[in-house]
Order: C-alpha cells, then sequence, then structure tokens
C-alpha cells in the first residue's frame, strides 16, 4: 500500500538541498551521466566493498535503520531481519516512525550532522534531494551491474536520478487497473478498455443507476499528481524537455489533463466525490460495488474478495492500466529503496545490509509476511512466490511493471508538486482552463527550479 506524500514546508534544510540543483530532468530510465553532484559513484567505491559484504570483521557492529511502520517495535520487519543478524552478527536497530515523519526525521538528523542513522526508507520522489544533497552514498559502481540487472525497471528506476543508484531497490510499485467484471458484463462489455478511448466509451454505458463508472483520488494532493503521472505518459507526454524546462503545458500531457477535465465535468463519468477523495476512499467506494473502475495500487487483494470487507466478492479482476495510441499501457511508480546514509558511521555493514534487502529470503519474506511486491524479477516465476499468492493475481500485477514511469523526482520536487497539484485541482473544478492551469504551473514551477540554482 502506498503512503500519500503530505507536502512539508520549506526548512532550512530544504534549501541546502535545492541549492545543489542543476535542472530537473524528464523522469523514467535512467541514463548514463557523468554528473558529481555527491562525490562520484568513484569515491563511495573507494570506501565501499561489495564483496566484503561478508566480512567476518563486520560481526559485532550495529545500524540504525530508519523505516516507515505502523507498529513500532511490533512490526513484523523486527523478526525478519533477526535472520540478517543470526546470519551476518550484525545488530540491526529499527528506529520506526509514521510515514508523514520520515522525511523530516532524515533532514533534521543530515541537518545536525547526526551519525544516527545508517539506512533510511527512500520514497520515489526524493532520489533527487537525496543526491545532491548529499544525503545518500551514490551506489552505482557499488551495486555490481549483474544485480542491478536482476531488479524490476519499476523498481530500479524509482532509486535512480540521472544516471545514478541512490538506494538499493527495496519493493516493487505501480497502480493497477481493477475493474468490475459483472458490471462490465451487464453494460454489454466484453473485455476491459486497454484504450482511454475505449474507456471512455465503456464509461458511458456503465454510469447509471446510482453507479458511476469511475471515481479517482482527485482531491488536492500527491495522490491527483499520480493519476496525473499515469495518464499524461500515456497520451505520450512528458514533464520536462531535454533542457529540463517544463513541457507538461503541451502535447500529450495536456492532452491528458482535457481528457481527465472532460470525462468529469462532461460526460460526467465520474464520481463527482472524486475531487474530495483520497486513495483510500477510492477502494472503499469500488469495495462497495458504486464504480466500475479504478486506478490502485497493488494490495487490493485480499481485501476485495473478503465478505466481511467487501460488497464485491469474487466479482473484480485486475489487469493493465489502459494505453493510448502506441503506448500499450502507463501507470506511476511507487516504488521504494532503501538508502544508505553519507554519514553512516558503519558503512560496511549498512552496506552488507542493503545487499541481504535484495536478496530472494529477504524478498519472499517482505510478499509472504507483509504483502509488499518483490524487486527480483526472477522472482515473479519462483514456485515458492507463486505458492504463497493466495490471489493468484501475481502475473497480472508484475506485468504492470514493464510499463511504470516515475514522477519528476529531482531536487525539489517534493517543494514544488504542491504547485502542479493546486493546479491540476483548479482545472477539474472548473476554474481554469486546462492550458490555463498548466501554464502557470510551468511558470511557477520553472521559476522555483531558477530561484533553486542562484
Amino acid at each position: 500500500m502506498k503512503k500519500e506524500w503530505k507536502v512539508l514546508t520549506v526548512t532550512a534544510m530544504s534549501l541546502v538541498l535545492l541549492a545543489g540543483c542543476s535542472g530537473t530532468p524528464d523522469a523514467g530510465t535512467p541514463a548514463k551521466s557523468t554528473d558529481k553532484g555527491n562525490g562520484g559513484a568513484t569515491q563511495a567505491a573507494n570506501v565501499l566493498d561489495w564483496s566484503k559484504t561478508s566480512d567476518a570483521s563486520l560481526k559485532g557492529q550495529e545500524i540504525n535503520v530508519l523505516w516507515a511502520v505502523s507498529k513500532g517495535a511490533e512490526s513484523p520487519r523486527v523478526d525478519m531481519v533477526k535472520k540478517f543478524t543470526d546470519k551476518t552478527g550484525i545488530k540491526v536497530n529499527i528506529m520506526g516512525v509514521d510515514y508523514n515523519s520520515l522525511y523530516s526525521k532524515i533532514t533534521i538528523s543530515a541537518m545536525s550532522n547526526s551519525a544516527d542513522l545508517d539506512v533510511v526508507e527512500m520514497d520515489t520522489i526524493w532520489a533527487g534531494q537525496f543526491f545532491k544533497g548529499n544525503l545518500a552514498e551514490d551506489l552505482t559502481n557499488v551495486v555490481p551491474k549483474e544485480v542491478q540487472s536482476q531488479f524490476t525497471q519499476s523498481s530500479l528506476s524509482s532509486v535512480s536520478y540521472n544516471g545514478h543508484l541512490v538506494a538499493m531497490p527495496w519493493y516493487s510499485g505501480t497502480k493497477h487497473f481493477y475493474w468490475n467484471k459483472e458490471l462490465l458484463t451487464k453494460a454489454g462489455i466484453d473485455h476491459a478498455p486497454k484504450t482511454y478511448d475505449e474507456f471512455r466509451e465503456a464509461s458511458k454505458k456503465l454510469t447509471a443507476n446510482g453507479i458511476y463508472a469511475s471515481g479517482w483520488s482527485w482531491k488536492q494532493s500527491e495522490a491527483l499528481i499520480t493519476d496525473y503521472v499515469s495518464l499524461a505518459y500515456a497520451f505520450g507526454g512528458q514533464f520536462f524537455d531535454k533542457d529540463g524546462k517544463p513541457s507538461f503545458n503541451k502535447g500529450g500531457a495536456l492532452d491528458a489533463l482535457k481528457y481527465m477535465v472532460d470525462i468529469l465535468n462532461k460526460d460526467k463519468t465520474v464520481d463527482p466525490a472524486s475531487l474530495q477523495w483520497s486513495e483510500e476512499d477510492v477502494t472503499r467506494a469500488f469495495s462497495a460495488g458504486k464504480l466500475a473502475m479504478i486506478s490502485a495500487w497493488e494490495g487490493r487483494y485480499p481485501d476485495l474478495n473478503d465478505p466481511a470487507k467487501s460488497n464485491v466478492v469474487n466479482k473484480t479482476d485486475v489487469g493493465l492500466m489502459p494505453g493510448q495510441g502506441n503506448v500499450v499501457s502507463s501507470a506511476v511508480t511507487g516504488s521504494e529503496g532503501l538508502a544508505l546514509m553519507k554519514s553512516s558511521k558503519h558503512k560496511q555493514a549498512a552496506l552488507a545490509f542493503l545487499k541481504w534487502v535484495g536478496e530472494k529470503e529477504y524478498q519472499l519474506d517482505e510478499f509472504k509476511i507483509e504483502g509488499q511486491y518483490p524487486v527480483l524479477q526472477s522472482l515473479y516465476t519462483d514456485p515458492e512466490l507463486i505458492a504463497a499468492d493466495s490471489t493468484k493475481t501475481i502475473g497480472k500485477i508484475s506485468e504492470q511493471y514493464k510499463y511504470g514511469h516515475d514522477r519528476p523526482n529531482a531536487p525539489g520536487y517534493v517543494n514544488w508538486s504542491d504547485i502542479l497539484a493546486a493546479d491540476l485541482h483548479e482545472a477539474l473544478l472548473g476554474k481554469k482552463t486546462p492550458e490555463d492551469a498548466l501554464n502557470d504551473a510551468a511558470q511557477k514551477i520553472e521559476k522555483a527550479i531558477a530561484e533553486s540554482t542562484k
């Protein structure tokens, strides 16, 4: 399940992290780069040695790992990491906080030059901030290329910035397409829409008798941006041009917002409550049988088939998000990673932990116990993981990871994402045209990027 990002107020630390920004690259698969923003991969390689992560000299060391947990010390991961300690002799202290406190905890630690954190959870939208802000070690030349090649495209791109590997992939995630088979059949629709043209036509047939064709998490928040990213790339759009200038106010990205406005306000096939809904609100309405189609993260099963929680037991299915034109499918990524802090005093022991997190034993435990989807591509055909998938959806879920797109994870994203969310919301409310909304957002974001580089 993905956490909804709450934009933080700009602090002194945020300004420090923004100072190194040299432009905002387009989101997507990382390209080769010679950027030396945090000292470069060579410097990290001089300190960190992948081949020595099993060194007996690491026994007895302690590392502190900060990640978002809901149950503190009761988290199942406490027992999971004991396996690592038994194997290596390295003690792991879990420092759990709620998700909305995670970023501030990391930046405060960095600002105070504290060495109390060795490994930290890194959301996909923080990669550029962590790299340019000199928070995390560059693992590009530390993690062997043959190891990196084993990860899903979604998980690897989400922890990369401008060609640099900023963290170890931890789990895979994208949004997925869920639909109510019974409602589609009653409307005379024999397959789930594969394109957004099909989606729109199907929506007109599905909206009737108190049922809306779709519902979305379109309140003014990060959740709105995640849905917009999925559609923008589906329509062939991009967020920034090769010079780092905003380009989401033209082409396919503009077409995507026009489409969103039309299905909401012209076709009226979107539940109007979407303008106030969070991602969990959307799932609840779908579970109640009030929506025919939704976009949501993985993990919606088995709850959708639990009679105590759902009115649509055995009536739904999941598959690829629609595409458009030559785009087969497009979905925003939500994969996360674990970063090794620059300030860590136990870097080799921390690297040993990251290596273990990326291996089969831990990845299987995460899926079985926490329901998080693996970063290792090979596990999706592994008999043990397939046997553990009680929902029988693993193949459908993993297929979407081939068509994931990151939000722009450049430095400053956490500070200007609220600009984009606000103008997107204005367009959906009908207070601005899609053109005016995106032009306004582009101008403000370009100004914010320019000011951050002074």
